[in-house]
């Protein structure tokens, strides 16, 4: 198939910048115009390390005073707190609350769900302690925590409650010398389905100073009548390895390893006796990033789905699910990110962009982020042989803007001028961050995360992406357009599962995006050449599979005869021999065909276990029936297609799920 450059320029272009109403495209258009084609030709694109490219851009003079003349306004745009609006939402939250206790029913959860709200949005644009002393006397944040407390605990949510209360303390509330705080504990402990925790928190109450024991009693009352909110049952578990883990790979299972060839690089391959269902690979992230369109709903750390956010003491545009995250988040990389995050988001810049930037603002020193970007260059692909002078500029500049804003956010400490221009210590980030946006665009992963209804755990589920990550081990596995693994995510946890057995050597597949069962060889081929820059030689591509809906239910099953690979077709007449035109003896395929009806039955337990919820038993059937028919017939087959699937929804199931919002 013939390469479509232009396909592969938009492909290109959009790694680097993915929203077009973003400043960083009209930037590049304007250092493209000031530069021009001979220069850009005869000049840059001779150019042969990202040191001289990024040390070009901010010296040479045929671009430097665009560029400098951008970066020289780089100032910090983010969501700042407002104690005023969260003092109005938390009045606001207040008064739904006390709407609620008159309501009934339908009515009063839907006045709480809707105080939460407020409640929600009082605490992120919540102040931290005493940052505006005349309102709330500096009480703000502390004062909306407590008033969500209030809310969680008449849902039936004590442990979140508890955990607010808690903070309110930390952020100056004295709670602790006050009978509402017990109290508030006792009713919280209670719909935990705690009752000796809630009675000694009301015995701690009666013995407070101004106790009215009267209070005390009704408040005893109403506990003996509270009815504890089941815990909602959690299916995501982190798997085990098969076989324990890779003493050379991280996060890979010892059924696993890493070869290298001259036309296909480093790849991951079987050792022998990789199963069905063996976890191959489970491995955090060296670095991930939530996409800015689910900032509002998930953890800016963990990812884990917002209930009650956390939220940065210093912006309101990041939202965290515990204290914990918050803690660790702005520690490390949010600190240098946080008055800058609007800015990025409005530059248009890619979700690979904030990778390569997190790759820096999370090390714990400038010294090993250098360490990690300038492995990561050396040991992935990164196709620097087949990139134009366009591209290479755009990405030297996304650098240059990266860079700019670790100047700002006081990356490299306090600098002895605010001129744009790098130190010798700046320019070597700036070439890494170069190096990085290469190799970001072939080697990260789309992190995803399933959405689930009330009404049933695989009826109306949805596959949400939602993040995006770079994963060493991960990167690693080469594609094919119907894979040989199954991937899900446990948190950030990139885990793949063999959804077939592997012989010794062969390789081991995930899929970049174009399948078989959605897209033709042609679109395929083009995706693929236009996005990673290779073609495509699969079994599906070699033999042209059709698509999933125009795919028959014929069966080809292997030849029984020692050491022959033939492929035969389902025999006619069962009673009689079929001829192997390779090996030239006469097979009988009874045994087979008898294999194959209870595979067949296998898959539809298999799904009733599915439709039944279970989803355990549906992986062990599903994965017991794909042993089997591997052994004795090939792909296509629609039902082992299905069956493939199916196993992979399943396992997704026992990944990161959240249910729809409102149900």
């Amino acid at each position: 198939m013939e390469f479509d450059a232009t396909y592969h320029e938009i492909c290109s272009a959009q790694t680097v910048q993915s929203e077009r109403r973003g400043f960083f495209n009209e930037f590049c258009v304007d250092v493209r115009d000031a530069c021009g084609d001979k220069w850009l030709r005869n000049y840059f694109g001779k150019l042969k390390s990202n040191a001289a490219r990024v040390l070009s851009i901010f010296s040479d003079r045929e671009v430097c005073d665009p560029v400098l003349g951008v970066l020289e306004h780089v100032q910090p745009v983010f969501k700042q707190k407002d104690a005023l609006f969260s003092a109005q939402r938390r009045a606001q939250a207040d008064k739904l609350y006390l709407m609620s206790g008159s309501g009934d029913g339908e009515e009063s959860r839907e006045l709480l769900q809707q105080a939460l709200m407020a409640a929600n949005l009082a605490v992120m644009r919540a102040p931290d302690r005493n940052a505006d002393p005349v309102l709330d006397e500096g009480l703000t944040l502390a004062l909306a925590y407590r008033s969500r407390a209030s809310i969680l605990i008449r849902l039936g949510e004590g442990e979140a409650a508890l955990n607010d209360l808690k903070l309110a303390i930390n952020f100056g509330l004295e709670l602790k010398s006050s009978v509402d705080y017990y109290l508030k504990m006792a009713k919280a402990y209670a719909v935990m389905g705690e009752p000796a925790r809630a009675e000694i928190s009301l015995k701690i109450a009666e013995k407070m100073p101004g106790c009215d024991a009267t209070h005390i009693a009704l408040c005893r009352k109403e506990l003996s009548t509270a009815k504890p909110k089941p815990k909602e049952a959690t299916s995501e578990q982190v798997p085990q390895l098969a076989h324990g883990e890779s003493a050379e790979l991280v996060g890979a299972s010892k059924v696993v390893r890493l070869v290298e060839t001259k036309d296909k690089g480093r790849f991951v391959v079987a050792n022998e006796g990789l199963r069905t269902g063996d976890v191959l690979l489970c491995e955090e992230p060296v670095a991930a990033c939530l996409e800015p369109s689910y900032f509002g709903t998930h953890c800016h750390h963990c990812f884990k789905r917002l209930r009650t956010p956390v939220s940065c003491l210093h912006c309101s545009g990041i939202a965290f699910c515990s204290a914990q995250c918050m803690g660790e988040a702005c520690s490390s990389y949010h600190r240098f990110e946080c008055e800058y995050m609007d800015l990025m988001i409005g530059s248009g810049m890619s979700i690979l962009c904030f990778i390569a930037l997190r790759i820096f603002t999370q090390a714990p020193s400038l010294e090993q982020g250098l360490a990690t970007a300038n492995l990561l260059f050396e040991h992935l692909c990164s196709h620097e042989e087949d990139r134009q002078p366009d591209d290479y500029l755009r990405r030297a500049l996304m650098s240059g803007f990266l860079l700019r804003i670790l100047q700002k956010s006081l990356y490299f400490g306090r600098r002895k001028t605010e001129g744009v221009n790098p130190t010798a210590v700046e320019l070597q980030v700036a070439t890494a961050l170069l190096g990085l946006l290469q190799v970001l665009q072939y080697n990260a992963h789309q992190i995803y995360q399933t959405q689930v209804t009330e009404e049933h755990r695989f009826d109306g589920s949805k596959t949400v992406y939602l993040a995006a990550g770079l994963y060493g081990t991960g990167s690693y596995f080469n594609h094919e357009c119907w894979p040989s693994t199954a991937c899900h995510f446990v948190g950030k946890k990139l885990v793949l599962t063999a959804t077939r057995p592997h012989r010794a050597n062969e390789l081991v597949a995930v899929n970049y995006g174009p399948i078989f069962i959605k897209n033709n060889l042609k679109e395929r081929q083009r995706s693929l050449r236009g996005r990673y820059s290779f073609s495509c030689n699969c079994m599906a591509c070699q033999e042209n599979w059709p698509l999933l809906q125009k795919l028959d239910k014929q069966v080809r099953f292997w030849c029984t005869s020692a050491n022959c690979s033939n492929l035969l077709k389902f025999p006619k007449d069962l009673a009689k021999d079929v001829r192997c035109p390779r090996c030239r003896k006469n097979i009988s395929l009874k045994e087979s065909v008898a294999k194959m009806i209870k595979i067949e039955e296998l898959y539809r337990d298999a799904a009733r276990a599915m439709e039944a919820q279970k989803t355990g038993e549906a992986v062990e059937l599903f994965k017991e029936a794909l042993e089997m028919f591997f052994h004795v017939a090939a792909l296509p087959h629609k039902d082992t297609i299905v069956a493939q699937q199916s196993l992979h929804k399943c396992l997704s199931d026992t990944g990161t799920t959240f249910k729809k919002e409102g149900k």
